[in-house]
C-alpha cells in the first residue's frame, strides 16, 4: 500500500511547520527546520495531507477554505504522463484541451476557464508573458497542485478558473539513484536520470540532478516530440534555522506545425467527397518549429525566533519560440481544396519574478493566529515579430506538399515590457481547534508599454496601460471530530485586458468572482480524502462585439459557470489505490452582444466529466512484485459555435499500466522494475477541440515501457 504523504515535497522544502505554539523553543524550531528536506518518493502516497498554495503558508487540505487538488509523486509515477496537462487529466474540473499535433504548450482549463497562460505557477511564481509560456516537463517535478477558482489574492493576475502551481524537484536528504531507459510507439527512444543525496557527511549540502533526452516520432507524419532537459539543484544550510536552495533548468524541444487543422466537413461534418483520417497532415513538412527556454531560481527560508519566519522565493525565466506553419483556413467550394496562409512568428520573453513574505504564528487568548504578509513584484519583457504570406492549397484527399509558401508581409513587430507589483496579508485564526477562519486581501499594481516596431516615422510608437486592483479571499471551515470538515468561501480575481479598442481607449481589466460551499471528509483510520464541492464562478469585462462597428470590440460579456464537484482519494486495502473524480457544469454566456451567444453553452466547455483509476499490487503471497492499473475518462457533449448548432461528440477513453518488480524474480537484480503505460486503450478516434471551419485531432493510443533501476 503506498503510504499517505503527511510531509510533502513543496512544504518540506520551502517552509517550517505551520502553527507552532507560541511558546515553543526556539531550540524545537531550529529542529523542526533542520528537517525541512525534501523527503520526494521516500514519503511518496496517492493521498497528500498538507500544501502551500492554498495559503502560501504550510497549511492542512482540510484547513483550505477553497477547493485544492493536489497530483503527488506517485501518480506521476504510476501514470508517467507525458505532459502537465496529461498529469491532470483525473482532476475534477480540469479539461485536457490540447490536440495530437500540439507539443508547443500545455492546453487545459479548470472549471470552465483557460488557464494555460496566466493560470500556469512555478514554485508559486508566475513565467509567463503574454504570449511566450514556458512548457513545464513533467518528469522535473514533484507534484502539481490545482486550487480552483479565483486565487489573485495569493498570485495577482490569473485566470478565473484557478492556478496550477508545479512543484519542481529538489535536493533529498538520503541518497537517491533512479535511470529510466524508454521506448515505444512512434519510434519513441528516451532516456532519463535522477541522483540526489548529501554532499558531505554533515548533511549541510544537499544537491540533485534530474535529465532527459527524447527523440521521438507521433502519431501524425511530419511532427516530432523531441527534447533535452536538465535540470540541477543545490541545497545549502549554514545553520538550523536557514536553508537556501538554488534550482536551474535548461529545455530544448523540436516539434512540428503547432496545431493541424483539419476541415470540419470530412471530420466532424460528411463531406461528398467522403471523410479524412483524423490524423492528415494538412501543413508543410520540414518548417523549422522548436523552443529553448531556461530559468535559475531560488527558495530561501530563515527562522527569526519562536514567531517569525521569513520567506523568499525567486525565478528568471526565458522562453524562444519558433513557430513556422501553413495554416489552414477555409475550403472551396468543391470541398477538398483546403486554402492556407504561411505564418512565421517569433516570440522571445523574458520574466523575472519574485514573491518576499513573513510569518508569524502566535496566540492571541485561545486562539491560534497565523499573520502572513508579503511582496511580490514580476517584471516581463517580450519581442515579437509575425510575418505573412501565401501558402499554396493542399487537397485534403491527395495532399501534396512544397508547392509554395512564401512570407513577404510582416504583420506585426512589437516589443512589450510589464511590470506587477502585489502587496498582500493574510490571517489564519483557529478557534477551539475546530473553527478555521481565513481572511485575506491583495493591492495589485499592473504597468504595460508596448512599442509598435511598424509604426511609421514620426508618429508615437508608444502605447501605455496602467491597471490597479483590490482583490480578496474569506472563508471557513469546521474541523468535525468525525473526519469532516465543511466549508464556505467567496473569492476574487483580476487580469489586465491588453490593448486598446477601435477609439484608442484601453480596456478595463477582466474579473471574476467565486462563492463556494463544500466539504471534505477524511474517515479516522483509513487513508482517504473524499472533497464535495458546489461554486458559483463569474467571469465579467469579457470581449465581445461591438454591435455598431464590426471592427471594435467592446467589454459587456459575463460568462456565469455553476459546477458541482466530487473527487476522492483512497488506500482502500493492502495495495489498491482509487482516484475518482465527478463533474457536472451549468456554463452560461449570461451576456454578449453576439445574439448567437446569449444564454447558450460557452465553446468546447462540457456540462459533464468524469474519471476513475484503480490501482493494485498484488501481495506477497500471491505475485509479489506485479503491479496493475487501470483507468477511463470521460468528456461530455461541447458545441463547436457559439449559437450551439453544431455538436462536438463526448467521448470515453480507457488507460492502463502494467509493472513488475525484476528484484522479486531474478536474484541480484533488486531495484529493478520493468512497467508498461497505455494511454487511449482502444485507439478510439476523437476530436477534442472545434470551430465551425476546423476541427483538432484528440491523441491515438500510446504505448510506453520503461525499465527503471534504483539504488
Amino acid at each position: 500500500m503506498l503510504a499517505a504523504e503527511t510531509s510533502t515535497a513543496e512544504t518540506s522544502a520551502t517552509a517550517p511547520k505551520a502553527r507552532q505554539e507560541a511558546a515553543q523553543s526556539a531550540e524545537s524550531k531550529a529542529q523542526a527546520l533542520d528537517k525541512m528536506v525534501v523527503q520526494g518518493e521516500d514519503n511518496q502516497g496517492l493521498v497528500v495531507e498538507r500544501s502551500q498554495s492554498g495559503t502560501k503558508t504550510d497549511t492542512d487540505l482540510m484547513d483550505v477554505p477553497q477547493t485544492l487538488s493536489v497530483i503527488p509523486q506517485a501518480q506521476l509515477e504510476i501514470q508517467n504522463p507525458q505532459s502537465v496537462a496529461e498529469a491532470v487529466r483525473y482532476t475534477a474540473g480540469v479539461q485536457d484541451t490540447t490536440g495530437a499535433a500540439s507539443r508547443r504548450f500545455d492546453y487545459f482549463k479548470v472549471r470552465g476557464f483557460d488557464v494555460s497562460s496566466t493560470g500556469m505557477l512555478r514554485d508559486g511564481l508566475r513565467g509567463t508573458t503574454n504570449q511566450a509560456w514556458p512548457k513545464v516537463e513533467p518528469y522535473g517535478l514533484e507534484r502539481i497542485d490545482v486550487l480552483k477558482g479565483p486565487s489573485s489574492v495569493l498570485y495577482g493576475q490569473n485566470a478565473p478558473g484557478g492556478v496550477v502551481n508545479q512543484i519542481s524537484k529538489r535536493p533529498k536528504d538520503e541518497p537517491y539513484r533512479e535511470i529510466i531507459l524508454s521506448g515505444g510507439r512512434y519510434d519513441r527512444r528516451e532516456g532519463k536520470l535522477d541522483i540526489s543525496g548529501p554532499l558531505d557527511d554533515q548533511g549541510q549540502y544537499l544537491y540533485r540532478l534530474t535529465a532527459l533526452k527524447r527523440d521521438s516520432d507521433t502519431q501524425i507524419d511530419h511532427i516530432e516530440d523531441n527534447k533535452t532537459f536538465i535540470a540541477p539543484s543545490f541545497t545549502w544550510r549554514p545553520s538550523d534555522t536557514t536553508e537556501l536552495t538554488l534550482l536551474a533548468e535548461y529545455n530544448k524541444d523540436e516539434f512540428g506545425a503547432p496545431r493541424v487543422f483539419l476541415p470540419t466537413r470530412g471530420t466532424l461534418l460528411s463531406n461528398p467527397n467522403g471523410s479524412i483520417s483524423h490524423n492528415t497532415f494538412l501543413d508543410e513538412p520540414g518548417l523549422d518549429n522548436e523552443r529553448t527556454q531556461y530559468g535559475l531560481g531560488y527558495i530561501l527560508d530563515h527562522q527569526l525566533n519562536d514567531i517569525w519566519t521569513l520567506h523568499s522565493t525567486g525565478r528568471y525565466s526565458h522562453v524562444d519560440l519558433l513557430t513556422n506553419t501553413a495554416s489552414g483556413r477555409s475550403l472551396s467550394a468543391d470541398l477538398r481544396t483546403y486554402n492556407r496562409m504561411a505564418y512565421r512568428f517569433r516570440i522571445v520573453g523574458d520574466v523575472y519574478a519574485l514573491d518576499n513574505r513573513a510569518q508569524a504564528d502566535w496566540h492571541w487568548g485561545d486562539v491560534e493566529m497565523q499573520s502572513l504578509v508579503g511582496v511580490d513584484y514580476r517584471h516581463t519583457r517580450e519581442d515579437y515579430y509575425l510575418r505573412a504570406g501565401a501558402a499554396a492549397p493542399i487537397d485534403i484527399y491527395e495532399p501534396v506538399y512544397g508547392q509554395g509558401f512564401e512570407l513577404n508581409s510582416t504583420m506585426s513587430r512589437t516589443f512589450q515590457y510589464s511590470n506587477q507589483t502585489g502587496i498582500y496579508a493574510q490571517q489564519q485564526m483557529t478557534f477551539d481547534r475546530q473553527w478555521v477562519l481565513t481572511l485575506g486581501g491583495r493591492q495589485d499594481y499592473s504597468k504595460t508599454r508596448t512599442h509598435d516596431l511598424l509604426t511609421p516615422a514620426g508618429s508615437d510608437s508608444r502605447s501605455h496601460q496602467s491597471d490597479d486592483k483590490l482583490t480578496y479571499r474569506a472563508g471557513l471551515v469546521y474541523r468535525a471530530d468525525n473526519g469532516l470538515a465543511p466549508y464556505v468561501s467567496y473569492s476574487t480575481s483580476f487580469n489586465p485586458s491588453l490593448g486598446s479598442d477601435f477609439y484608442g481607449d484601453a480596456y478595463d481589466p477582466q474579473t471574476a468572482k467565486q462563492a463556494e460551499v463544500g466539504i471534505r471528509f477524511q474517515p479516522q483510520g483509513f487513508n482517504s480524502l473524499i472533497t464535495l464541492s458546489a461554486y458559483q464562478l463569474t467571469q465579467e469585462n469579457v470581449l465581445t462585439q461591438d454591435p455598431d462597428n464590426e471592427l471594435n470590440r467592446i467589454q459587456t460579456g459575463e460568462v456565469e459557470i455553476k459546477g458541482v464537484e466530487l473527487e476522492g482519494r483512497a488506500s482502500l486495502s493492502e495495495g489498491f489505490d482509487v482516484i475518482a473524480s465527478l463533474t457536472y457544469n451549468d456554463p452560461e454566456v449570461t451576456h454578449s452582444n453576439d445574439g448567437d451567444a446569449q444564454g447558450n453553452q460557452p465553446t468546447n466547455t462540457p456540462e459533464k466529466t468524469a474519471s476513475l483509476w484503480l490501482d493494485y499490487t498484488m501481495p506477497a503471497q500471491w505475485l509479489p512484485g506485479l503491479g496493475l492499473g487501470a483507468g477511463v475518462r470521460y468528456i461530455g457533449d461541447t458545441y463547436a459555435d457559439s449559437a450551439n448548432t453544431l455538436k462536438v461528440p463526448s467521448y470515453t477513453l480507457i488507460d492502463a499500466r502494467l509493472s513488475y518488480d525484476l528484484g522479486q524474480l531474478i536474484q541480484g537484480t533488486e531495484g529493478l522494475q520493468l512497467s508498461v503505460n497505455v494511454t487511449n486503450l482502444t485507439d478510439k478516434t476523437y476530436y477534442n477541440g472545434c470551430s465551425l471551419n476546423s476541427c483538432t485531432a484528440g491523441k491515438d493510443r500510446n504505448i510506453i515501457a520503461n525499465l527503471r533501476y534504483r539504488w
